[in-house]
């Protein structure tokens, strides 16, 4: 690997690096920082968002795939999203009887999918992410961030529009990832059936 080649690797484990310390600063924010820690998280939201697009990009563009961006990519996303749904449920920004379903399916999901890439990572099978997984985790983020816009201001806290749309997009999200982890799990199963 070249010089330019190892400063252009470098570009997408710093984004992956950014959105794993993220998953970790922002509940934080949201748990402790009150009104104007749900405002402060919403853009850092939206850039560990962008930041996992990007880190794709220069990965493929560039042809820089690392053992630590593949390791950690897929983590980071799915810590940034279960540490903002706890966060927000902690702090009653999800109504339970509306939210607690979708909430659930995607972090049982996220779990169940990478416990089975780690079980079966000895096997000559691969579970390459999909387009709609792709979809998923950027509606999910989409959605959580729906969530703390409506729930941080005191202007959007009455909006019933932007609450409806929130829940709705949870919903969507939760279905969307109960589909790609039972395309995940069918394609398991039928590995080890044939």
């Amino acid at each position: 690997m070249n010089e330019n080649n190892s400063i252009l690797c470098l570009v997408p484990n710093i984004l992956t690096l950014f959105r794993s310390c993220a998953a970790i600063i922002l509940p934080l924010i949201i748990i402790y920082g009150g009104e104007i820690g749900a405002l402060i998280a919403t853009p850092i939201l939206v850039l560990a968002g962008v930041s996992d697009y990007f880190d794709g990009f220069f990965a493929r563009k560039y042809n820089v795939v690392s053992n630590f961006g593949k390791i950690l990519d897929p983590v980071a996303d799915k810590l940034l999203v279960i540490g903002v749904i706890f966060a927000l449920a902690s702090e009653n920004m999800l109504d339970y009887y509306y939210s607690f379903f979708p909430a659930l399916l995607i972090v049982l999901r996220e779990i169940l999918i990478s416990g089975l890439r780690e079980s079966i990572s000895s096997y000559k099978i691969s579970l390459e992410v999909t387009l709609l997984a792709k979809w998923k985790t950027t509606i999910q983020l989409v959605a959580c961030g729906s969530f703390l816009v409506w729930r941080s201001n005191t202007f959007f806290y009455d909006n019933e529009i932007l609450g409806l749309i929130s829940y709705i997009l949870l919903w969507i999200a939760g279905i969307i990832t109960f589909i790609t982890g039972l395309q995940y799990i069918i394609k398991i199963f039928k590995f080890f059936n044939k």
